[in-house]
C-alpha cells in the first residue's frame, strides 16, 4: 500500500506517491484545482485507487478537499510541522534552522522536540517568476534556469570591485552594494533573469544568516524546488565563507514539505 501527499501552495501543488519511505512517482503542476491534480496524477500513473492506503494534504490550500476523496482516508498537517519534518529528515539532522523557499519564504527553527516559526519574506519563487514574466516575458521555471546560466551580472549588479579598488575591512571584492544598481542598457534578458535570482537569494541567505547569529548551530536546510537551481550554489557559497554558516541542499528538496507531512504522521 503507498501514500499520497499532497501540498498545496499559493502558486503550485506538488504530489508524490510514497511507499517504503521512497518516491515511487511525482509531480509539479501550476494547476490550481488540487482535485484535477490528483485525479490526473492518479491516471498518468495507473495508480490503482485500491492500492492507496491514505491521502495527506498540507499547504495554505490543504482545505480544497471537503471530504475523503476515492473513500480513501484523509489527513491534514499544518504546514511548519510539514517544513520542519521534511527539513531535517532529507537532511539527515536532528536540528537546524530550516529555510522553505515557496510562493514567498518561511524561516522554520526545527529539532525533534520543537518547532518554532522564527519568520519569512514575500520574496521567493513567486517573485522570481512574476518578475521574469513582466520583464522578460518568461513564466516558465525550466526556462529561467536555462536562460540565466547566460546572464553576466556585472550589467545588473554594483559590487565592491566596480566602485573602488581598496580594500573595505574583510569585505571581499565581489560583495554586492546594489541589486540592479548598474542596469546596463546593454543587458539582455539573460542578464536581468541572473539578476533576478541573484537578488532573490542573496536576500533569504541573508536572512538566513542573521537568523543564525546568536545560535550555535550554523547549518542551515534549504528546501523548495527554487533551490535546484544549479548556478545559486556559487552565491551560496560566498556568503558561506563571509559569514560561517554552512548551506545544506537535500536531496529531493522541491518534495520535503510533502514528505514531511507524510513522515509525520507515519512516525
Amino acid at each position: 500500500m503507498s501514500i499520497i501527499g499532497i501540498d498545496i501552495g499559493s502558486t503550485t501543488i506538488k504530489i508524490i506517491e510514497y511507499k517504503d519511505k521512497k518516491i515511487i512517482n511525482s509531480k509539479i503542476s501550476i494547476n490550481r484545482n488540487a482535485e484535477e491534480v490528483l485525479e490526473d496524477f492518479l491516471k498518468s500513473n495507473n495508480i490503482d485507487i485500491n492500492n492507496i492506503e491514505q491521502i495527506v494534504l498540507t499547504g495554505i490550500g490543504a482545505n480544497q478537499f471537503k471530504s475523503n476523496k476515492y473513500g480513501i482516508p484523509m489527513k491534514t498537517v499544518k504546514e511548519f510541522i510539514a517544513v520542519s519534518t521534511g527539513g531535517l529528515k532529507l537532511a539527515n539532522k536532528e536540528e537546524g534552522l530550516i529555510v522553505s523557499i515557496g510562493t514567498g519564504t518561511a524561516l522554520v527553527k526545527a529539532s525533534k522536540q520543537d518547532v518554532k516559526h522564527l519568520g519569512g519574506t514575500g520574496v521567493g519563487a513567486g517573485t522570481l517568476m512574476k518578475l521574469c514574466k513582466k520583464l522578460v516575458n518568461i513564466e516558465d521555471f525550466n526556462d529561467i534556469v536555462e536562460l540565466s546560466k547566460k546572464g553576466d551580472l556585472s550589467k545588473i549588479d554594483i559590487r565592491i570591485c566596480d566602485r573602488t579598488e581598496e580594500k573595505i575591512d574583510t569585505l571581499p571584492p565581489y560583495l554586492t552594494l546594489s541589486n540592479f544598481g548598474n542596469l546596463s542598457e546593454d543587458a539582455t534578458d539573460a542578464d536581468i533573469t541572473l539578476g533576478i535570482l541573484h537578488m532573490i537569494f542573496e536576500v533569504i541567505a541573508m536572512m538566513a544568516v542573521f537568523a543564525t547569529k546568536n545560535d550555535i548551530n550554523k547549518e542551515v536546510i534549504l528546501i523548495g524546488n527554487i533551490v535546484t537551481i544549479p548556478n545559486i550554489k556559487t552565491l551560496l557559497k560566498q556568503i558561506e565563507n563571509l559569514h560561517n554558516i554552512t548551506f545544506i541542499i537535500p536531496e529531493n528538496p522541491q518534495f520535503a514539505v510533502v514528505i514531511g507531512a507524510i513522515e509525520s504522521l507515519t512516525k
